[in-house]
């Protein structure tokens, strides 16, 4: 009789704090996804463990690499030569963006920080069809597909075929990149953290990243947005990664810089910002 009531005390204690997990899960959801659907995700990179996970079936999907494949292509075109080092310009070639930082030369720093799009369609075809796809494969970088272009894969809308990965598998690159255990070079990979540092908080926290954003609609009002990052202080050492897709229409604005933001304010409600 006692061993069967300390099994019924584990289980009404494991449902307790499933119930609690599940409901603080969705208390996040609501406050940091307001009428959108979302995903964070908080990888502890000194123990190895999640220290946070909002929306883990949203982590599960995969979604267009969007912007945040400029990382990993940094890490190919520093590797391959196509890059030599951060300074070097590429020139405009005229053709105007909506976005005025865009029209012009661009370094590998400015590249990244501005988010370029047509720097990054110069170096996909001087590394190749078939080098790019053996870097896709070798980094093991989410489904791999560069079936629809090698200058737009990572560019469709989220309903449509292209280079797409999930939450989870974006923090398992950012682990190896920042660990050194991608198959390249040591500079490569080390060039690459440095262009994509963003800013160091007032309590010290140092944060490198990059977003990402998309569109379901022909109209832009419905966003998809990126956002993944490495935090570092002292001893404490984080990959996160987040994205949301919006409900509705709505004039927010692109979802990268808007993943970017509510990845701050989670960082800075676990006091890591």
């Amino acid at each position: 009789m006692k061993i069967l009531s300390l099994i019924f005390a584990a289980l009404v204690m494991t449902a307790c704090s499933a119930t609690s997990k599940n409901s603080s899960e969705k208390t996040d959801q609501e406050n940091f996804f307001a009428n959108q659907k979302g995903c964070f995700l908080l990888y502890n990179m000194k123990t190895g463990m999640y220290d946070k996970v909002i929306g883990d079936e949203e982590c599960k999907t995969r979604y267009p690499a969007c912007s945040t494949f400029k990382v990993p292509l940094a890490v190919m075109a520093f590797d391959a030569k196509v890059l030599k080092d951060e300074n070097q310009v590429l020139k405009w070639d005229g053709r105007k963006d909506i976005r005025p930082e865009v029209n012009k030369d661009h370094n590998a720093k400015t590249w990244m920080g501005d988010s370029v799009v047509w720097f990054s369609q110069r170096i996909t075809p001087k590394l190749g069809k078939k080098k790019f796809q053996k870097y896709l494969n070798d980094f093991d970088y989410g489904n791999k597909d560069i079936s629809s272009g090698i200058t737009t894969a990572w560019l469709n809308p989220p309903q449509k075929k292209g280079l797409q990965i999930t939450a989870y598998e974006q923090v398992d690159f950012m682990k190896k990149l920042w660990m050194n255990q991608l198959p390249a070079s040591e500079r490569s990979m080390e060039l690459t953290r440095e262009i994509t540092y963003l800013e160091t908080s007032s309590n010290g926290f140092k944060l490198n990243g990059k977003t990402g954003s998309n569109f379901y609609d022909k109209e832009r009002k419905i966003n998809f947005g990126w956002f993944i990052a490495h935090i570092e202080k002292g001893d404490q050492e984080y990959i996160a990664v987040t994205n949301m897709s919006d409900l509705a229409p709505t004039d927010a604005g692109y979802g990268g810089p808007r993943a970017k933001q509510i990845t701050k304010d989670i960082l800075k409600s676990e006091g890591l910002w």
